[in-house]
């Protein structure tokens, strides 16, 4: 195999860092037998770009990303990250508990504040979901901010430059408490109000480009189920990821984001998502 690249948007995910990717791939290559070069792209259209100028072999993908990218090249998703024992989360539009909101309809005219257009859980399915309870989302806020990360997001809700942000989580049991969020990560010791859960959405993956092998695509794929069964390799693609484990893809995984992707473009909504 000759060298690859795996690369990975900073900041995607809490706990990921170039410095932890990097070293990531340095156990890959041993692994592999073949050098695995670490690239940080700084957005995710630029991740984007490298894969279809085939200067990304391999890639660390919001769903939504992936989605959108496969219609304009092929692209194969190999393993999906496990985290508390899912492979699946939510969108949460959460507010700070502290602040005068109580229903969604009140914060028409606010500021929102968004990851990235490519994000699933901090941009794309919320403007959906908004859509589908009869929000329309190029009209109901005033102002939008995007920040890039999720950490920036719960940052911009909590200080006040935004009164509602969209961040992951996974949504409780009826009069059970938010255990797994972007504000539980980011800022556990403040208290946010969800006013909406999303649909499920599947958790990140790792994806290869469709034109490679098959077999070169196993290689990789195994190389990186075998350090997750290491203590020191799973402390590597946790600081990377923050995954728990990893599992190969199920092969309908990203159907009901195909639906939604093509809920949007018939509604004309994807063009001012």
């Amino acid at each position: 195999m000759a060298e690859i690249t795996l690369a990975v948007v900073p900041s995607t995910t809490p706990g990921d860092s170039p410095i932890a990717l990097d070293s990531l791939c340095g156990a890959l290559s041993k692994l592999i037998g073949s050098p695995v070069r670490s690239a940080h792209p700084p957005t995710y259209e630029a991740l984007a770009a490298g894969l279809e100028r085939d200067q990304v072999q391999y890639a660390w993908m919001p769903p939504a990303l992936l989605v959108l990218t496969e219609e304009q090249i092929k692209i194969r998703p190999l393993l999906s990250a496990v985290r508390n024992e899912r492979t699946d989360y939510c969108a949460a539009l959460f507010i700070d508990s502290a602040g005068p909101f109580e229903h969604l309809a009140e914060l028409a005219g606010s500021t929102v504040a968004w990851v990235d257009p490519m994000s699933a859980a901090g941009y794309l399915c919320p403007r959906l979901h908004l859509a589908a309870r009869g929000f329309d989302p190029r009209r109901f806020f005033g102002r939008e901010l995007f920040l890039h990360s999720h950490a920036e997001v719960v940052r911009a809700v909590f200080d006040g430059r935004a009164s509602i942000g969209a961040t992951y989580g996974e949504r409780p049991e009826e009069g059970q408490p938010v255990r797994r969020a972007g504000f539980c990560d980011i800022a556990p010791d403040r208290v946010a109000r969800v006013l909406e859960w999303t649909p499920a959405i599947p958790n990140d993956m790792i994806a290869g480009h469709g034109l490679m092998p098959t077999a070169e695509h196993r290689v990789f794929g195994n190389a990186i189920l075998t350090l997750a069964e290491r203590e020191s390799g799973r402390q590597l693609l946790y600081s990377a990821f923050h995954a728990d484990r990893f599992v190969t893809t199920p092969r309908d995984a990203l159907r009901p984001l195909r639906d939604l992707v093509r809920h949007a473009r018939a509604s004309g909504l994807l063009n001012q998502l």
